[in-house]
């Protein structure tokens, strides 16, 4: 059984204030940086947190047409969206928390499309930096002190709330790579990094790790693979002047997959062909500010990829055509 990514979001993210974000399988990654402050890139999580008392809101959306092959038809998998909804806010100068709520769209060749909403994500985030020392992110920081380098470790977890028994045109059940939610909670952990390179160049970087649980759905037990990632981002300010900003970005985001599984006959979960590998992907990016609004869009493009059986993994991560994704974000501070 082959497994399809369900990539595509919308998302309000904090403007002037960065967070967190991910738009693979339904978790989240939000990265907003202010005009003043460090650059924020569209899929490398930026590790400084939501001021404190600052409210976020984000959209994106990411759109993934897929490569089509002769021995899936008729059933090729056609494209996937993920449009997220997130809400964020400054508990503290070093802890912020996050909801995100999926809409996804999956879609496929003679079976239609899975429409609706997905499982919710929960994350908090904690920032700290080196300034001499390890230490928490102070309520406020000059210029200067954002030149430090800066981290975050974030812990989150989806709630298993989403559909996980529609069924397609022809009244199947659809397999569980096009369903809309995982059954149960998947747990992620992360930690992030950036450092202003110069006053107009930052750097970031991220390591995420996040597990899936099997859950019995309608007519299978199935647990998708562990999704390791490997980020790293440079963003340079091409222009800025007042609340006016116009960043470049370029990022390298590296996917790695287990196996998923499924029950065999003897009861054991176990490890399925056509399944799991290694992708590199490279992007570009540009964002503009405008006062507490950001928008940005990015493209991506599998650069490289090493995956399991790959001539048998139509409508999966590294063989898609493209990734285009666009954000929307706003912000106020209470």
């Amino acid at each position: 059984m082959k497994r399809t990514a369900p990539l595509a979001c919308i998302a309000f993210a904090a403007l002037a204030v960065p967070g967190l974000a991910r738009a693979h399988h339904g978790t989240a990654a939000v990265s907003v940086a202010g005009p003043e402050g460090p650059g924020a890139a569209l899929e490398t999580t930026s590790p400084l947190p939501l001021p404190q008392g600052t409210l976020f809101a984000m959209m994106k959306t990411e759109y993934v047409p897929f490569r089509k092959f002769a021995f899936a038809e008729p059933e090729n998998k056609s494209y996937s969206s993920f449009n997220l909804f997130a809400l964020g806010f400054g508990i503290r100068p070093w802890l912020s928390a996050y909801v995100f709520q999926p809409f996804n769209v999956k879609a496929g060749d003679g079976i239609g499309s899975n429409t609706g909403a997905g499982d919710p994500n929960l994350m908090l985030a904690l920032g700290f930096k080196y300034d001499e020392g390890f230490r928490l992110v102070p309520e406020k920081e000059s210029l200067d002190e954002l030149m430090d380098w800066h981290f975050s470790l974030s812990l989150s977890s989806t709630l298993p709330l989403a559909t996980t028994g529609h069924t397609d045109r022809a009244g199947a059940f659809f397999a569980p790579d096009m369903q809309l939610g995982f059954g149960s909670p998947a747990p992620a952990i992360g930690i992030a990094a950036l450092k202003q390179l110069a006053a107009d160049l930052t750097f970031l970087g991220e390591v995420n790790y996040q597990h899936f649980f099997p859950h019995t759905y309608s007519f299978t037990r199935y647990q998708f693979g562990g999704e390791t990632r490997v980020n790293a981002a440079a963003v340079y300010r091409v222009y800025g002047k007042g609340s006016f900003r116009f960043d470049l970005s370029g990022e390298l985001n590296f996917l790695h997959l287990q196996r998923d599984k499924e029950r065999n006959d003897a009861g054991d979960m176990e490890a399925l062909q056509a399944s799991g590998g290694g992708i590199l992907y490279a992007g570009l990016g540009t964002r503009l500010f405008y006062g507490p609004f950001s928008a940005a869009v990015g493209i991506r493009r599998a650069a490289l990829k090493a995956l399991n059986e790959a001539q048998d993994q139509q409508g999966s991560e590294g063989l898609e055509r493209f990734r285009l994704a666009a954000t929307l974000s706003y912000s106020t501070r209470f």
